[in-house]
């Protein structure tokens, strides 16, 4: 039995998103996480500086956070990594 570990629902949204200045997309995100792919892994406990497009009416709103890693599954030539948010993205 697999137990879903998640502290807050997950909701699917794919929004771009910047990390360390390369792109990426999200699968979903959370009050508390979110996933992306990536081209690159990252060791579990990296600390990542991200740069989400929010699109709100006829602009995007850029969302920076902070975030640790907390999972990296392949996914064919790239990565799905999985991180906890450690300052919100919307305040």
């Amino acid at each position: 039995m697999v137990v879903d570990q998640r502290s807050a629902q997950r909701f699917g949204m794919a929004l771009r998103l910047m990390v360390e200045g390369e792109e990426g997309a999200t699968h979903d995100l959370s009050a508390t996480g979110l996933c992306f792919d990536f081209e690159r892994s990252y060791e579990i406990g990296t600390i990542l500086e991200l740069l989400l497009e929010y699109p709100g009416g006829v602009r995007i709103h850029p969302l920076a956070c902070e975030a640790e890693v907390v999972r990296v599954t392949p996914a064919g030539e790239s990565f799905n990594i999985a991180v906890k948010l450690r300052t919100p993205l919307f305040s």
